[in-house]
């Protein structure tokens, strides 16, 4: 482990042995141990992850572009093999059983539901149907109640539910496909990139649904995200990707004081000042925790 934190090969515990960690009496329901995986059996791209998401709470997956966050959800979701990739070694479990050799639709239908960049609407169907998509996976309960709890959640839809989704805008677009998620009654909810592309004042209506979803649905989510201020603010644990390695972990609270956090990925000096982009790309060429 290095003077600042960083761990260099990554967590072997995941959320154990942090002192202070808000979420470390919570049951684990998702576990990654030492998960490595390959693209095309020559492209290493994961290198030994281990991490852990308990019952009930928001983790955070950090890291530059090229870290490998996307691809640690793929894997876990089973849609890596969609592209050429594969879970070479290490395990991932779900409430104890492994999932990582099933196919996409078993782990969905286990409750595992990958919401992926980009906003990928049904762009010739309406909002509503859309949402109704979702629906194909439930096993209990009527459609119409998850349409209610989804537009009380985004009451913006219920204004749309009859506009072509391919026509409402950005922000419409990532509550719809968040909105159909929540229809197949997740167990758990992988985000990857909610912010990307969006206004401000967008990103933050977003983030405080995801936030109340997460309270009162008690719905257990992995946030991938490149806005690492905003992802430290809803997530209290967070985990940061480098080259396919973890090479940090900690408290939200801890993270946000961690120099090389604050001097990478916030851009901030030890004085709380933002940094010049030229101070910024100096500091990547020498981050402390790969030397």
């Amino acid at each position: 482990m290095s003077k600042r934190g960083g761990l260099k090969n990554g967590p072997r515990n995941g959320l154990a042995g942090k002192k202070g960690n808000p979420l470390e009496k919570a049951r684990t329901i998702l576990r990654l141990n030492n998960v490595e995986v390959k693209y095309h059996e020559v492209i290493l791209v994961l290198k030994g992850v281990s991490l852990e998401i308990p019952e009930g709470g928001i983790i955070a997956l950090l890291g530059a572009n090229g870290a490998g966050k996307s691809t640690t959800l793929k894997a876990i979701s089973g849609l890596l093999k969609v592209e050429v990739g594969e879970v070479t070694d290490g395990t991932i479990e779900f409430r104890g059983e492994r999932i990582h050799r099933k196919s996409p639709g078993e782990i969905a239908r286990m409750g595992i539901i990958q919401v992926i960049e980009g906003r990928k609407v049904f762009e010739h169907l309406t909002v509503e149907q859309n949402l109704k998509v979702g629906a194909h996976l439930r096993k209990i309960g009527s459609i119409k109640e998850s349409l209610e709890m989804v537009y009380h959640y985004f009451p913006r839809l219920r204004e749309k539910r009859s506009v072509v989704a391919g026509y409402v805008s950005g922000g419409e677009q990532q509550m719809t496909v968040i909105g159909r998620a929540l229809m197949a009654q997740p167990k758990l909810m992988l985000l990857d990139e909610p912010s990307m592309g969006l206004a401000p004042l967008l990103i933050k209506e977003i983030f405080d649904i995801i936030t109340k979803l997460n309270h009162e649905e008690k719905i257990p989510i992995l946030l991938v995200e490149q806005n690492v201020k905003l992802a430290l603010t809803v997530a209290p644990y967070a985990y940061v990707l480098e080259n396919g390695r973890l090479v940090m972990h900690d408290t939200s609270e801890k993270l946000k004081e961690n120099p090389d956090i604050r001097d990478f990925y916030l851009g901030l000096s030890d004085f709380g000042e933002r940094k010049s982009f030229r101070q910024v790309k100096h500091y990547k060429r020498r981050k402390r925790w790969l030397t």
